[in-house]
């Protein structure tokens, strides 16, 4: 019989092989060694399956699910957080990576503590060119300030007590992107969330699918996102929430170009300068080159057809 472990490791994968073997491999490097790692197969169609029988064969901390159907990944998290008979459980996408003393670093903390019932950490988001750039979190977040930006991370750099996200339902499985934000503001309401100010986490970009490159997810994400918590937001924080669907919408490739730049208009307007000049400076470079495009399209046609 194996121990109770300490914390709960939760993995959602789906088809990202390569990446899959070096976040578990950053997992079970960790210094903290009281841990259970729960691979969710979000029905992968690769090799990941038998890669992963490979893994419960050599280390019995490791547990897999396998859903007949993809869920998404509030669904797959949420189908490990049933699983898990640990006090603390902390999260890690299949595209990041963890350093070794992260659990033992934010465990800590959280058993110091006892106002806190989660704990958040530095992370690293490093290019496809190498590049990288440190992201720190921000201390003492209230609700209001989260609910205008999330100051905390993604869901790897989250530990937290498993008696609270059972009380807050886990992840909502409804929303297409945000689902850390909207977890981090449920985990808020409930009380303090901590903070390791070292970098603890590596977010590597890469080539394959992402929300953070899917404009419609995004999108749907970011509305569902202010519906449903409207009613905690102060005046301000409403009508900057609505200026950024405005420039989610103008990212939106499909949408007319004439449409995307009076959405970026309205999105620069309604809010804060600081905000404003970030919507401007991430969006306007698309609009030009959205714009180059469809002139050089429409262009060679009429040269064609004048030859």
């Amino acid at each position: 019989m194996l121990p109770t472990p300490l914390v709960s490791v939760i993995l959602p994968t789906r088809d990202r092989l390569e990446l899959l073997r070096r976040a578990v491999a950053s997992v079970r490097a960790q210094t903290e060694r009281r841990f259970e790692l729960i691979v969710v197969d979000d029905a992968s169609s690769d090799d990941t399956p038998d890669y992963l029988q490979q893994l419960v064969a050599a280390d019995r901390r490791i547990r897999i699910v396998r859903n007949a159907l993809p869920g998404g990944g509030g669904g797959a998290r949420n189908a490990g957080i049933r699983l898990s008979g640990a006090r603390w459980v902390a999260f890690i996408d299949d595209d990041d990576e963890w350093l070794p003393h992260k659990l033992e670093q934010q465990l800590r903390i959280l058993q110091s503590d006892g106002a806190a019932v989660a704990c958040s950490c530095g992370y690293l988001v490093r290019s496809r060119s190498g590049a990288s750039k440190v992201m720190a979190v921000r201390a003492n977040t209230t609700v209001q300030e989260l609910l205008t930006n999330n100051w905390l991370g993604g869901a790897s750099t989250c530990v937290c007590s498993s008696e609270a996200l059972r009380d807050i339902g886990g992840f909502d499985p409804s929303l297409r992107a945000g689902q850390d934000l909207d977890l981090w503001v449920r985990l808020r309401q409930r009380g303090k969330v901590a903070i390791c100010a070292e970098t603890l986490v590596i977010h590597r970009a890469h080539a394959g699918p992402r929300i953070t490159t899917d404009t419609k997810s995004q999108y749907l994400g970011v509305r569902r996102f202010y519906f449903k918590h409207r009613d905690l937001m102060v005046p301000a924080t409403r009508r900057h929430r609505l200026s950024y669907c405005c420039y989610v919408m103008s990212m939106q490739i499909a949408r007319p170009l004439r449409r995307r730049m009076r959405l970026l208009i309205m999105a620069a307007i309604n809010t804060s300068p600081r905000y404003s000049a970030g919507f401007v400076k991430r969006s306007a470079w698309l609009l030009v080159r959205d714009a180059f495009a469809q002139s050089l399209a429409a262009f060679k046609p009429a040269c064609t057809a004048r030859e």
